[in-house]
């Protein structure tokens, strides 16, 4: 009778395992854009159809076979002689097949958007034949059969599968990204955040079935492990959302909450039933908080993973395992104290490392070498839903996306010549008002000057010291207006830039600025500048001015230096200036009119507008220009 409720127990875990995979296809789904999302949820069923066969077939018999040396078994071929080995039989099959499916199925979504559906199923195969099993072998081996594998004679520990399952799906996600490469537009809106909010609930609930049936009989370890699972789960959120909160990262939360959830899933698969309620409580808020840190190491590290598969499952499983021999009771321990237990743990993972990730990176390597890996970028942009089924709606989706697109484009052409005339007829205003200071204002002061001169020295010969101490004054004003008013008409219409050309106006700009006081400006000119059209020569002139007006006024900065380069891969100029100032915290929501200008004018010729400041740590503007018709 006690076999029985176990054996019906291992089923019902299993088939709690299996609705895991639902969970995972509405987590991936929601995660990525919406013309991918057939893609991934068939490539998943795909997926699912291949470790079936392969694992029950190949994989099985190596994980769980008499083992060779304790490094792969080498029997139980065609699942014969199963019942009469172990009296759970086929029960155990089931579920160690359904743990193998979980394995499998989280790799490729990290993968997802960008990668051909053929080479995942041959990652696949590899992964269920050869890659999974032996692995598990060295951690499991003695789980069916009664014998000892060489990492279980160290005294490794993995309860229900952190590293088994979840530390080697992230290392063949990380080797996979590492080798596909990121994604077109990895920062693309998503498709649908309740779906994904789904699949962790479904995921969470699959879980219980995860750990519970790992203890392989229905005791009071099961209470034990499904109230861990759950207080782990919970309190890995609380870690990654207050980690969240103090690094003010409020536009990621969302995803924090998700990962924290996974994370203590994840870490607590290690321990679930070896230690107590208030250690999987600790042991899920420390992951949380690992997790959602590592989630932005990968950001910045540019490795693109779709779904945030890393960072849950590989980070977490890691972190669970090497926090294992600090949270369980003492009784648990293969070691005699807890130190060494750690050390063994670390030599479990790194096994993990060389074996998993080796193998799988070199899979990757062929496999994008000999049928390519990735989608082509066209491919990417229409979207996998298209290239890899020919979904209809996706097509018409796609058509009329395509459309909008280039009544868009067309209105923004329209847009752009239209501020160009714009800004031609601002120069023309500038350049009359000139004349007219120039010819009005400009001689009147001109004259004033030589009266004010004249009458000077008339008082000076009538030895008039107090009106000559008058007239100099205001023969000192005379002077600056006049300084003031060549000042505003150069500002007007700058006519070096009309006679000598851009370079030569950009190299006046940084001799204006070496000629002021505790200032020091640097030029550097890596490829000349060509002959431009003079709407684009003036609307860089403006940008380069305003720059460098902002740095006088504003940054306090001692150094400035300019550099004018070609992209020749992009076909574009790029300009930068950059000071050692005060520096100012970047928002784009309050810039001041002179930065928003000078964004407008370089969008208007078509480039990129960026400003890169840290307090105390100066300011970048850089502008990219594309090169047009040739010039």
């Amino acid at each position: 009778m006690e076999l029985s409720l176990d054996i019906i127990w291992i089923v019902i875990c299993g088939c709690f395992v299996f609705f895991m995979q639902a969970g995972l296809t509405c987590l991936e789904v929601g995660f990525i854009q919406s013309k991918n999302v057939i893609f991934v949820s068939i490539e998943n069923l795909l997926t699912f159809m291949v470790t079936t066969i392969c694992f029950c077939l190949v994989g099985f018999p190596l994980m769980f076979g008499k083992t060779f040396h304790g490094m792969v078994g080498v029997s139980l071929w065609g699942l014969k002689h199963i019942t009469s080995q172990n009296p759970l039989g086929f029960a155990f099959v089931f579920i160690e097949l359904m743990f193998a499916g979980v394995a499998v199925t989280i790799f490729a979504g990290a993968m997802s958007e960008r990668t051909k559906i053929i080479p995942l199923q041959i990652a696949a195969f590899v992964s269920s034949i050869l890659i999974y099993p032996v692995y598990g072998h060295w951690v499991w081996g003695g789980n069916f059969l009664d014998q000892n594998t060489w990492l279980q004679k160290m005294g490794y520990i993995d309860c229900a599968g952190a590293s088994v399952v979840h530390v080697t799906a992230g290392f063949i996600a990380l080797a996979g990204i590492s080798a596909v490469g990121g994604r077109k537009k990895a920062t693309s809106g998503r498709s649908n955040i309740p779906i994904a909010t789904l699949g962790v609930f479904i995921l969470w609930f699959g879980w219980m079935g995860f750990n519970g049936g790992s203890t392989f009989r229905f005791s009071e370890e099961v209470g034990l492990a499904v109230l861990n699972t759950n207080l782990s789960a919970a309190s890995g959120m609380a870690g990654a959302l207050i980690l969240n909160f103090i690094m003010k990262r409020n536009g990621g939360y969302l995803v924090s909450l998700f990962n924290g959830v996974l994370g203590g899933l994840v870490a607590i698969t290690a321990a679930a039933f070896y230690c107590t309620p208030i250690a999987a409580v600790e042991i899920g808020f420390i992951t949380g908080i690992i997790v959602d840190t590592s989630r932005y190491l990968l950001e910045r590290w540019k490795l693109d993973d779709a779904v945030n598969a890393i960072p849950a499952h590989l980070v977490g499983g890691i972190a669970g395992c090497l926090l294992l021999p600090f949270f369980i009771e003492e009784q648990y321990l293969n070691l005699p104290d807890r130190i060494s237990q750690f050390g063994v743990q670390v030599i479990g993972i790194l096994a993990n490392f060389v074996w998993v990730f080796g193998l799988s990176y070199i899979m990757f390597l062929i496999l994008n070498k000999t049928i390519g890996l990735r989608v082509t970028p066209e491919e990417e942009e229409k979207g996998l839903n298209i290239v890899e089924f020919e979904d209809y709606y996706s097509w018409e989706k796609y058509i009329e996306i395509s459309g909008f697109e280039a009544e868009i484009k067309e209105k923004n052409n329209l847009l752009r010549k239209q501020a160009r005339l714009l800004v031609v007829t601002e120069e023309q205003e500038r350049k009359k008002l000139a004349r007219d200071l120039h010819d009005g204002v400009g001689q009147s002061l001109a004259a004033l000057k030589l009266m004010l001169g004249l009458t000077k020295k008339q008082i000076k010969e009538e030895e008039n010291e107090h009106l000559s101490l008058i007239m100099g004054k205001a023969l000192k004003l005379a002077e600056t207006s006049i300084e003031e008013m060549r000042e505003v008409l150069n500002n007007l219409g700058p006519k070096i830039l009309e006679e000598k050309g851009l370079t030569e106006a950009v190299r006046a700009l940084v001799e204006k600025v070496n000629e002021l006081d505790g200032i020091t400006c640097r030029l550097k000119i890596e490829n000349e500048l060509p002959s431009l059209d003079n709407t684009i020569a003036l609307n860089i002139y403006r940008v380069l001015q305003e720059a460098l007006t902002n740095v006088i006024k504003h940054s306090k900065a001692r150094n400035v230096s300019m550099t004018i380069s070609f992209h020749a891969e992009k076909n574009l100029y790029v300009f930068k200036v950059t000071d050692d100032g005060i520096g100012f915290q970047v928002n784009e929501n309050e810039l001041g009119l002179g930065i928003l200008s000078m964004g407008d004018r370089v969008k208007m010729l078509g480039g990129n507008f960026q400003v890169s400041s840290r307090i105390k740590g100066g300011t970048t503007v850089m502008m990219e220009v594309p090169v047009h018709d040739g010039k």
